[in-house]
């Protein structure tokens, strides 16, 4: 992921800042996938990629 295609991401969420890494946001990458991601000084590095699983219930 790109800092464009961050920046247009509407789907993310701050979630703090470490000293290390910068500013740290989770991010919607499609229905079920997110990222964890750090941002620094207009760099974007992913840290964690998961899915959720969704189960409807009847």
């Amino acid at each position: 992921m790109d800092y464009q295609a961050f920046k247009r991401n509407c789907q993310k969420e701050y979630l703090g800042y470490c000293e290390l890494k910068g500013f740290v946001y989770s991010v919607q990458i499609d229905s079920n996938k997110y990222a964890v991601v750090a941002l620094k000084n207009g760099q974007v590095e992913i840290l964690i990629t998961y899915r959720v699983k969704y189960e409807a219930s009847v």
